[in-house]
């Protein structure tokens, strides 16, 4: 009994000893815990609480390492943003700061906008530091990578100017609420420059963007002018003199007479189209002169950019209007009858109206490859799955078919095909419509329209055709058809890497022959068997040209074996000829010498 007790005694300790060391070790990881950095307590909670998955992980590390692709719409609408808050402070700060008008009564709405404006500031200044670039080919995703690169790039010292709170000088009694001291946020101004290079590269229309953008800046350089102008006229003092702004006519006081004036006075002086009064004092003097001489240089900005813009929006017309004079002159000097002249220009008048190609790869030409096939199976793939025969064709093979199609444009009443012509092309309707019409063309059987394909069958040589390769149908376009053509050549170099899909091709076209009655089943098989027995015949031949070789290789070995033996035979003769005749002189007859060889 004692010893029970005793046992049941050490059992109770050793239980109390192990419950003290749990309290303590949960004691010290608790501890651990608190004094870790939070990110990775943080980490630690997420992955003993999520599930076992992998997608959750992923997708909170995305939101928290949060990037921004230049090359996406994001940072192209934000950066529309960004343009509109630096062409506010743009405007906007050297107006108030000339026209004191405009800054007292609307004053809480420009306090307004000028924080909504930093605010926006500040929203970029992250997103620039988020903004990926490339390095060694590669898009960097790296958060820290990404902040070193900006923070050692000129967009960073200038967004930190730009963001300076010089508003605090706003509490000093001689700069109280003065709209200059915010002019270093006028410095993101090559924000708005990107965003303009990046629209006129994205629109369709770049010229008129360009036009559009030459007028802005002019517009906004005689803005700023004007504004010098009324401040240096508050400088020097109102109605002065006859150069200063005059503020004793009836509306001179006016917001809208002082900057409508001003503008106009600006205008003038940088165009250099009109009179305005002559500077007295020499400040106005030398501001004129200032004036004039960046006049001239808008003057030419603007000459030389309108001129280029017009230039640029003429040239694809001007090269259109080129080749046609080419085509009228040949013409004229081939002596080409007046109606096929007529089909000629009118045809290029349709292509012109239409804004279409006539060759696409031209076009195309400087794009890589890549982005060429991409373009391809963009615009060809979905005519091409049109075609019964490739409906459920191997992706590989579409995608190189889509690539060899090209377009074909036919006036109206030209003949796509004629009966019994050789079938070399197949054809998918784009635009237009044609029809199938009799020998004479006078009747019309059946009318294709968008969509519609014909031809595919005569470019398979399917074998035990009854038509043959040769077309059955005339096919005349009613109107102006644009068409997309397959030749056979292109279809076979691509078949011949894809000989699964050739059979399939063919199976089908054959089947498409029974169900119009036009295959020949025992000159199929024949053909067939023909086909089969192809390869053995090339295995025999190849096994006879092997034969050939080795033996032209035996002949030629033994060939030049006996040369090396003949000729060391024939210097062996020259030696004993020379010892014991000694060297022979160019007067010595051949025959006497012939003769000594022979005796040798």
């Amino acid at each position: 009994m004692n010893n029970n007790l005793e046992q049941t005694t050490v059992l109770n300790s050793n239980q109390e000893q192990l419950n003290k060391l749990d309290n303590h070790n949960r004691f010290v990881n608790r501890f651990r815990q608190w004094i870790r950095p939070s990110s990775q307590h943080h980490k630690e909670l997420q992955s003993s609480d999520s599930p076992p998955t992998d997608k959750a992980p992923a997708a909170k590390d995305e939101n928290r390492n949060w990037i921004v692709d230049p090359s996406e719409s994001f940072f192209y609408y934000w950066s529309a943003i960004v343009s509109i808050a630096v062409l506010y402070n743009l405007v906007i700060l050297i107006g108030r700061s000339a026209f004191l008008l405009l800054q007292e009564r609307l004053f809480i709405l420009w306090l307004i906008c000028d924080y909504l404006c930093d605010l926006c500031y500040i929203i970029d200044t992250f997103v620039q530091s988020r903004k990926t670039y490339l390095e060694q080919g590669l898009v960097v995703h790296d958060i820290k990578k990404l902040r070193k690169h900006y923070m050692h790039s000129r967009a960073f010292i200038l967004d930190i100017i730009s963001l300076l709170p010089t508003d605090f000088l706003y509490f000093m009694p001689q700069l109280y609420l003065l709209p200059s001291l915010r002019f270093n946020r006028i410095v993101r101004v090559y924000r708005f420059m990107e965003f303009s290079d990046k629209v006129e590269t994205q629109t369709n229309h770049p010229n008129i963007f360009r036009l559009v953008s030459l007028l802005t800046m002019i517009v906004i350089l005689i803005h700023w002018n004007a504004c010098f102008y009324f401040i240096i006229s508050r400088w020097i003092g109102y109605s002065t003199d006859s150069w200063v702004y005059n503020m004793n006519i009836p509306t001179g006081t006016t917001l809208s007479t002082q900057y409508i004036y001003c503008f106009f006075w600006s205008t003038l002086v940088l165009t250099n189209i009109g009179e305005v009064p002559p500077p007295e004092s020499d400040f106005e003097i030398l501001f004129v002169t200032a004036d004039f001489l960046l006049g001239v240089i808008v003057f030419a900005t603007i000459v030389g950019n309108v001129g280029s813009i017009i230039t640029n929006m003429n040239t694809v017309r001007a090269d259109f209007r080129q080749k046609v004079d080419q085509i009228k002159q040949y013409m004229g000097f081939r002596k080409v009858g007046t109606e096929l002249e007529r089909r000629v220009i009118t045809w290029f008048d349709y292509l012109w109206l239409q804004k279409q190609v006539a060759n696409e790869d031209e076009v195309l030409d400087s794009l890589p490859q890549k982005l060429r096939v991409e373009i391809a199976i963009h615009v060809h793939l979905a005519a091409l799955k049109r075609v019964p025969i490739f409906a459920e064709a191997q992706p590989g093979l579409l995608v190189e078919l889509v690539t060899r199609l090209k377009l074909q444009i036919f006036s109206p009443g030209d003949y796509v095909c004629k009966k019994g012509d050789i079938g070399k092309e197949m054809y998918i309707i784009k635009r237009g419509r044609l029809s199938v019409v009799s020998d004479d063309g006078t009747k019309i059987f059946v009318t294709l329209e968008e969509g519609s394909v014909f031809g595919e069958i005569s470019i398979l040589n399917i074998p035990g055709s009854k038509t043959g390769n040769r077309r059955t149908a005339n096919i005349r376009s009613v109107g102006y058809s644009d068409l997309f053509c397959l030749t056979k050549q292109d279809l076979w170099e691509v078949l011949a890497e894809y000989p699964s899909a050739r059979d399939t091709l063919i199976e089908r076209g054959k089947a498409h022959l029974r169900k119009d009655n036009l295959l020949d089943e025992d000159a199929a098989q024949t053909a067939l068997l023909d086909q089969a027995a192809v390869p053995d015949k090339v295995a025999r031949i190849q096994n006879n040209i092997d034969k050939l070789e080795t033996r032209m290789a035996r002949i030629m070995g033994e060939y030049k074996a006996n040369m090396n033996a003949l000729g060391q035979r024939l210097q062996t003769i020259e030696q004993l000829a020379e010892e014991k005749y000694g060297t022979l002189s160019p007067d010595e007859n051949l025959l006497d010498i012939e003769i000594n060889v022979k005796d040798v």
